[in-house]
């Protein structure tokens, strides 16, 4: 079929001379005839296969090869006019009032019509376009991506900028929520902490022309910004060609305000667009955890920076510890960040930041949390530490010999008179030390135990220990249980020491699920012990609900906690 569209299966002749009783005689060939049938066909289809429009103009033409060249030529001159148009629209299509996204899958479209076209355009073209229809506010993209030593991909250079415009809409919401709650003046002057108004009217006030009443101090200079990053008039930081520039470090003074001696910020700072809370200082997590999930902490340059772990942390204040849940671990950060919003989320509060101060105050009571004031344009959440930390009390020869270690009584002299240690008088100095007595005695080493286990769950060791200090879960207690063949261990977390038996049945069940068989036996003392503190609770009707045999302690079998700490490692 190919050969009679592209014409390399020739017409043969329409007649042939043959031989007849000795003379030359034409006669019809039959090869033509064949030839003309399969043409004819061939015409057909393509005919068939056409457009109204484009029948029109071929119809008249008898054969395929015809057809096809004057087909090839039509679209020949449309591909071509189709491409210059679209090399126009690339270059001349803005941004305007489209979305990002809008914008970017519009250009995109249209470097697919080249390619369809036959016109395939590289990326660095396609990124060059998209720039070039860009406004001013994506300047310091422009100029970010204009420094790149390295191409920049059409994905990596859409996700700049769509990191962008959320900052830039988050600025612009904040600028429009601010204008609209403080621009009720007229063009009368401030007054109190106000200062005169000289450009655009930020002031708060009353009345049309008269004076207002407001604490704002007023833009001075509206047509002349003055940038908060480089110090230079005219543009405002978000359009500022220095803010993607990492070489570029502005002034000290910003610097001086957020890092300390080694150059890594050691106080949270609070960030009104950040959606997590930041860190690179491992030990601000009380609670962490390894990450191994694969998200990576964005900028506004689009670079991205490794999470290695996540955790959780409390901050100490004037009137109330402030939980900081989630806080992400990222190494490469130069400041510890607060989300403002999940700060006020997890805690109940809301914030009110003022040009020289700012404030955290209970959302259902209204109640002062925290204040703390504006340094250097930066809103730093200092902790408080512990006063007692602080506090000089002088200690007496026996409080110091515990606390360096149980030395002998001439050794803790010789270091409080060599290091000037305030201590007080003991009225009896020869005071006997109980830790040191218990220290020295030795507990006989239990028999060899007759006890074997031959499967798992036969007998079960268990142990309940605390009470600790509280942690973040506000758990006081934990109760471990030991298999006595497989030495293999649980350990359940508690907040009251009578949770215990509840603990228990959602250990019971799982595990017996898990082996297909039923705890035979235990042994322990925690339910005698947690039974004569409940009152109208009775250990052996417990123990019968639960299928469980309770394990007396006696000659073979080693003591329950002997068990528990050599299991957690503790010498004994």
């Amino acid at each position: 079929m190919a050969g009679y569209i592209d014409g390399t299966k020739e017409e043969p002749p329409a007649t042939i001379i043959t031989k007849k009783d000795d003379k030359d005689v034409r006669v019809t060939n039959p090869a033509h005839t064949e030839w003309v049938a399969q043409e004819q066909q061939v015409l057909s289809y393509l005919l068939l296969s056409l457009s109204r429009d484009v029948l029109i103009q071929v119809v008249s033409i008898p054969t395929a090869v015809g057809v096809w060249d004057a087909i090839s030529g039509m679209f020949a001159s449309h591909s071509r006019a189709r491409v210059m148009n679209t090399r126009m629209a690339l270059t001349a299509t803005k941004k305007g009032n489209l979305k990002v996204a809008e914008y970017v899958a519009k250009m995109r479209g249209l470097a697919d019509d080249m390619a369809s076209a036959g016109k395939k355009l590289d990326d660095d073209d396609i990124v060059s376009d998209i720039l070039a229809g860009l406004d001013d506010d994506f300047d310091p993209v422009v100029s970010a991506v204009a420094q790149r030593s390295e191409p920049i991909s059409v994905g990596e250079l859409f996700s700049q900028l769509v990191t962008f415009e959320q900052r830039l809409e988050l600025r612009q919401g904040g600028i429009q929520s601010s204008t609209n709650s403080a621009s009720r003046g007229g063009n009368g002057g401030g007054r109190g902490h106000g200062q005169p108004n000289q450009g655009q009217n930020l002031n708060r006030g009353r009345g049309g022309q008269g004076r207002g009443r407001g604490g704002f101090t007023n833009n001075q200079g509206g047509d002349h910004p003055k940038c908060q990053l480089c110090d230079k008039l005219g543009h405002t930081v978000v359009k500022c060609y220095k803010r993607f520039d990492a070489s570029f470090t502005g002034e000290e003074k910003s610097a001086a305000a957020a890092t300390s001696s080694y150059g890594v910020g050691t106080n949270w700072y609070i960030d009104t667009g950040a959606t997590d809370h930041i860190t690179s200082d491992l030990d601000k997590l009380t609670v962490r955890e390894k990450y191994n999930g694969g998200d990576q902490v964005h900028t506004a340059s689009g670079s991205g920076m490794k999470i290695n772990q996540i955790g959780q942390s409390i901050v100490r204040t004037q009137h109330r510890d402030l939980i900081l849940k989630n806080i992400l671990y990222v190494p490469e950060a130069n400041k510890s960040l607060i989300s403002a919003h999940r700060l006020a989320f997890d805690n109940q509060a809301f914030l009110e930041l003022f040009p020289r101060y700012f404030s955290i105050k209970d959302q259902v009571t209204r109640k002062l949390l925290h204040q703390g004031r504006c340094e250097r344009g930066l809103y730093p959440l200092k902790s408080f530490p512990n006063k007692q930390v602080f506090a000089a009390i002088k200690l007496s020869p026996s409080q110091w010999h515990c606390r360096l270690g149980h030395p002998s009584s001439v050794i803790v002299q010789q270091v409080l008179s060599h290091n000037n240690l305030p201590c007080v008088s003991e009225s009896n100095k020869h005071s006997v030390c109980d830790a040191c007595q218990k220290g020295k005695s030795h507990q006989l080493p239990y028999s060899k135990s007759l006890s074997r286990s031959s499967a798992p769950l036969e007998l079960i060791h268990s142990d309940v220990w605390g009470p600790a200090p509280t942690s973040v879960g506000k758990n006081n207690y934990y109760v471990s249980f030991v298999d006595d063949f497989s030495k293999f261990s649980w350990i359940y977390l508690l907040k009251h020491k009578s949770d215990v038996f509840q603990c228990f049945h959602n250990f019971q069940n799982p595990v017996e699920r898990l082996f297909d068989r039923k705890i035979l036996a235990m042994q322990t003392d925690w339910v005698v012990n947690i039974t004569n503190s409940i009152p109208f609770f009775n250990a052996s009707v417990f123990l019968t609900v639960c299928h469980v045999h309770m394990h007396i302690n006696k000659t073979g079998l080693p003591n329950v906690s002997t068990i528990i700490l050599l299991k957690l490692g503790y010498p004994f």
